[in-house]
């Protein structure tokens, strides 16, 4: 994950994303004071900052079952 290069848009982050069936670039953008995921072909889901805070959470959990390997 990396900013992007634009001095103007310091919140915004392309991440690069593969499953079995898709590789593509997930875009998050800091919108005021909501959190903007766009997801390829341009599917967008917007969070409030609790939202995305419970979102950052769950993701967290994901990655240690993840390196678990469970």
């Amino acid at each position: 994950m990396w900013p992007t290069e634009d001095p103007t848009e310091m919140l915004r982050w392309r991440i690069p994303c593969t499953t079995p069936g898709f590789a593509g670039i997930v875009t998050v953008l800091v919108v005021g004071d909501r959190v903007a995921v766009v997801l390829p072909p341009g599917e967008t889901l917007i969070f409030t900052a609790d939202e995305a805070d419970d979102l950052a959470a769950l993701l967290d959990q994901a990655a240690v079952h993840a390196s678990r390997g469970a």
